[in-house]
């Protein structure tokens, strides 16, 4: 629209093109706001993407440590909410609704925690920031870049190694550790198992937790014997606790009433890897072996790996152990050994926070950019074939070449040699729009597997590298052309193809861009048929992916997807948005 100087001089004009631009900027914000929301929930996790307020379009873990605190407990216990009491001797309800650690602890004992933590044996440390409800877990992550590292990323030499058959490194899952149960052993002769515990020494400090034991004594006591009651507690143990969490587990044998109870946990339930045994069981153990007829070997300290011996030692303990023996080794036991103080509690949470108060700014990037890079190596490189990313650009590259192909000959043709049934022959190209693709699906499906063209480039490319629209969009163009240019080059002795090439091509590329856009945007979001000519997961384009990707992924997650997803399509629409403009103008003016 062309308004003279003198006419924006009118109050009137001002008005109308105030009211327009407005409408306009309306119309941007509806536009961008979803994309925006969407964007920002790709950056959440379990804790926060239910978080939809208008005014927290930018996530809270940006802004607030206490938000941030929050997704950093979800993240290093993997969002299970037993190990995050466990190891902050609390009871809390929720992972989402953990207060800030009040400041109690003086910064020099959580310092000091931190370095005992650190330096604790290797049984009792389990690795954290696993994977949770299928979410991106740092140390799977880790894990696959490990043994990348450590096999040439070759997976033939790892499947060799492991005797497994894993398809790509990106589908590889970490051997599951259980700690806290009471015969879980690692079963350290698998080549698996071994590479694990590798890896865990090269994982940071605060990758590695504490698995502690006061968490599993009150579990003991609150559910397996007084059944919630802590009144029957009291009167059995003549006292007067008055919560639960105050309960601390006994190194040693204790005295009172408190002995029968702490016996039959240990005998029973108490992790076989954090408990010991010292030499004066031994006259019972062997006691033990020759009225099993077994050989007479050493009472091991510590359970044996070894099945068999497993089983005697787990028989042993039962009732023939004198509990005078029995040492229950956990990081609460040691830190209070350490600072002298039989109720003193570990600073973890304190531990936790100051983590996070030094971390800020690294963790806020990782927190950001977790999910994409996930969606990048399980849907555009990982998936299932790896090929994904790969199927994509050549399916896209080879629907925009077959495009700019057959539609222009064809219209050229009809342009340059009119027929008397040329309209007959549009309409007919015309009518193929008035049909839903799905109706012609089936029929495609069988003519392309009559073919043995199913999970190929063809069985996608095929059924679509003719366009009704295009063909008619540029017979119209072609049209307009100057028919004195084509006369001049007859009369120079020029082909119809040199004339094609010399100077319809030349004239043309605005609609050949939209065309190539039309064609990119096609391919590009194919979906349907894509599934159903080529089934095999070798053959997914980046769509079939990422709908397979949200059968089992979190919102947030779909969320990164959808939003990589449509970066190509954003990018190019900006980059060729003049180019599309003069394709649509250009043909006004001829």
């Amino acid at each position: 629209m062309h308004i003279s100087r003198i006419g924006r001089n009118s109050l009137k004009v001002r008005l109308g093109l105030a009211a327009l631009y407005l409408v306009l900027s309306l119309g941007a914000v509806t536009t961008l706001y979803p994309f925006l929301l969407m964007l920002s929930t790709a950056t959440k996790s379990q804790s926060d993407f239910n978080d939809y307020a208008p005014a927290r379009l930018i996530p809270a873990y940006w802004r607030e440590d206490s938000a941030l605190y929050v997704k950093y407990l979800e993240d290093r216990y993997a969002n299970n909410l037993d190990e995050l009491n466990a190891a902050h001797h609390a009871d809390y309800k929720k992972v989402a609704e953990v207060p800030v650690p009040k400041p109690e602890e003086s910064a020099g004992r959580v310092v000091e925690w931190q370095r005992f933590a650190e330096a604790l044996p290797a049984h009792l440390l389990r690795a954290g920031f696993g994977e949770h409800e299928n979410a991106p877990a740092p140390l799977l992550m880790r894990f696959r870049d490990w043994l990348k590292e450590k096999y040439s990323n070759d997976i033939d030499t790892l499947n060799k190694s492991w005797r497994e058959e894993n398809v790509r490194f990106e589908t590889i899952t970490a051997p599951i550790e259980k700690p806290s149960l009471r015969a879980w052993m690692p079963q350290s002769d698998r080549p698996k198992v071994k590479d694990w515990f590798e890896f865990r020494t090269s994982l940071p400090k605060n990758y590695l937790v504490p698995t502690f034991g006061d968490a599993l004594w009150r579990k003991y006591l609150k559910e397996d014997i007084y059944q919630g009651k802590l009144a029957d507690l009291n009167a059995a143990w003549k006292t007067r606790t008055t919560d639960w969490e105050t309960l601390t587990l006994p190194a040693t044998a204790p005295t009172g009433a408190v002995y029968k109870d702490w016996e039959a946990f240990m005998r029973t339930k108490f992790p076989l890897r954090m408990l010991k045994m010292d030499s004066s069981a031994a006259p019972a153990w062997q006691a033990f072996l020759a009225k099993r007829k077994r050989p007479q070997i050493v009472l091991p300290a510590v359970p044996p790996a070894d099945g068999l011996s497993l089983t005697d030692w787990m028989e042993f303990l039962k009732a023939d152990a004198p509990i005078s023996a029995f040492t229950a080794e956990t990081p609460e036991s040691l830190w209070r050994e350490h600072i002298q103080d039989l109720n003193a509690q570990p600073p973890q949470a304190a531990l936790d926070f100051a983590f996070v108060k030094t971390h800020g700014s690294e963790l806020r990037r990782d927190f950001a950019t977790r999910n994409f890079i996930h969606v990048y190596r399980q849907l555009m490189t990982g998936g299932q074939s790896g090929r994904t990313l790969f199927n994509t650009v050549v399916f896209c590259m080879l629907s925009i070449l077959g495009a700019l192909i057959v539609n222009p000959l064809c219209a050229y043709a009809l342009s340059r040699y009119p027929l008397p049934y040329t309209y007959k022959v549009l309409l007919f190209l015309l009518a193929t729009m008035a049909f839903p693709a799905e109706v012609a699906m089936i029929p495609n499906f069988l003519m392309l597997k009559s073919l043995g063209l199913l999970n190929t480039f063809g069985a996608l490319i095929l059924p679509g590298l003719a366009s009704g629209y295009s063909i008619f969009l540029l017979k119209g163009f072609f049209d307009s052309l100057p028919k004195e240019l084509y006369e001049a080059g007859i009369l120079d002795g020029a082909s119809e193809l040199m004339m094609f090439a010399k100077i319809t091509l030349p004239l043309s590329l605005p609609i050949f861009s939209v065309i190539a856009l039309h064609a990119f945007t096609g391919a590009y979001g194919a979906f349907l048929f894509a599934l159903v000519v080529c089934q095999d997961p070798k053959m997914w384009t980046i769509m079939v992916a990422l709908y397979n990707l949200q059968s089992n992924a979190p919102q947030y997650v779909i969320f990164a997807a959808l939003t990589l997803a449509a970066l190509p399509i954003l990018i190019v629409f900006l980059a060729a948005q003049k180019v599309i403009l003069r394709g649509i103008v250009l043909p006004s003016f001829k």
